[in-house]
């Protein structure tokens, strides 16, 4: 089965818990129940801030200072909620991805993983406002330096803010390969 989702090279923190032997992945509704309040936080606020964006574009210039504030106000929040995310992470259990998108994550290991071992997921893109609790399934390869962890439990708008933040991260590397190329063409 192919992959639906695209995947874009970023190096972000996740903590990988491995689920115990008698350990299963909960269903919709006992996951739900689960997720921590700051992540539970953050995906609110991250709804929130789409939704206000999308209202500012459709201000006149007259609103450019009403727009600094409002923005002022979401960076405060937005530090507030690093601040509570801090507490979810481990040290203990942290990685960092080579690669994410909406379906799941490549990350290089550092120990041994079993090929499909259930994990518990806290990914966090503090620069996207995006944290992400999740289940996901390591997928390691044959002489393979690094795994794959792919989704298997997941809110869907959590999904969607990692395919948001994916794109962002996307035209922000497409725009440097394009300055890049300008500038090399500039010193040719």
């Amino acid at each position: 089965m192919t992959d639906p989702y695209f995947s874009v090279e970023y190096r972000a923190q996740v903590n990988l818990l491995p689920l115990e032997q008698d350990e299963t992945v909960p269903d919709a509704e006992q996951f739900e129940a689960d997720i921590p309040a700051p992540f539970r936080l953050i995906s609110e606020v991250t709804r929130i801030d789409t939704h206000q964006a999308r209202l500012l574009r459709n201000l006149d210039d007259h609103a450019s200072e009403l727009v600094d504030i409002i923005n002022q106000q979401s960076r405060k929040i937005d530090l507030m909620l690093s601040y509570l995310l801090a507490g979810q992470d481990d040290p203990d259990c942290r990685y960092d991805t080579l690669s994410l998108g909406g379906s799941g994550f490549d990350f290089v290991p550092r120990q041994p993983m079993t090929d499909g071992q259930p994990v518990r997921i806290k990914l966090f893109l503090p620069e996207y406002s995006v944290a992400v609790y999740a289940y996901g399934e390591v997928q390691t390869g044959p002489g393979e330096q690094h795994c794959h962890c792919r989704f298997t439990r997941i809110r869907e708008q959590d999904r969607d803010a990692l395919i948001r933040a994916s794109l962002q991260l996307q035209a922000k590397q497409l725009k440097a390969r394009a300055e890049q190329r300008a500038q090399h063409s500039k010193d040719s």
